[in-house]
């Protein structure tokens, strides 16, 4: 086996299936489950930063707090790296951001909503791949990612949000809000999980509505 270069920060998804012996049905499956990070590299990609609020009606929506130029390596969402995996390209419209806020790609170019991203530019950083090297051997190449330490949350955030998107993708945006919840509330359900109320995933999915919910106004018009 080829001897990886001491300071190489980026690994294809050529690299890491045949390093790993992945397919890109496996790696596919695990992006979608949260268990694969996939980056991809930019340079000079203009984005919209900032948080989302709620209105009295449980709406979100965004308070812009200004614009950044990204370079180097940015984090995808999992449902889009799914996406391209499995369809060889996808258009990325947002970044994964830590805590309420959001970081949107805005590319001046109304013609070209968002970054258009192909199979060949997926990859892993270094330390994505060092956890995957961790898991392989003594551990199952698909084990969850180890839990942080301390009180562990309620619920499975990062599934229900990728339970969201995978409604969103495949049987489209639902009528509203409250269908979303609803939806979710049976999904939570369905997982034998407990059911977070209302107003708890309203917060939660806030940003997720915020983004697809105009979709279904524009169906409704």
């Amino acid at each position: 086996m080829a001897t990886r270069p001491k300071h190489k920060r980026f690994f294809s998804i050529d690299d890491v299936g045949a390093h790993f012996g992945l397919s890109l049905v496996d790696m596919g499956v695990m992006a979608a489950e949260g268990q694969l990070r996939l980056s991809v590299p930019v340079a000079g990609l203009r984005v919209e930063i900032g948080d989302w609020e709620e209105d009295g009606d449980g709406r979100g929506f965004r308070i812009p707090a200004g614009f950044r130029m990204l370079n180097g390596l940015v984090d995808l969402y999992p449902v889009d790296g799914w996406t391209i995996l499995r369809n060889g390209t996808g258009v990325v419209h947002a970044f994964p951001t830590e805590g309420a806020g959001y970081t949107s790609i805005e590319t001046g170019n109304p013609d070209q909503e968002g970054l258009v991203v192909t199979r060949d530019e997926l990859g892993v950083r270094r330390e994505e791949w060092r956890r995957l090297e961790g898991q392989d051997g003594d551990h199952e190449a698909d084990a969850p990612v180890p839990s942080r330490r301390g009180v562990q949350p309620t619920h499975d955030w990062d599934a229900a949000r990728l339970e969201a998107c995978r409604l969103f993708y495949f049987e489209g945006v639902p009528e509203s809000q409250a269908a979303l919840i609803r939806h979710m509330q049976a999904w939570f359900a369905s997982k034998g999980l407990k059911v977070p109320d209302d107003s708890t995933l309203k917060r939660r999915l806030r940003d997720v509505w915020a983004m697809f919910g105009p979709e279904a106004k524009k169906r409704a018009a």
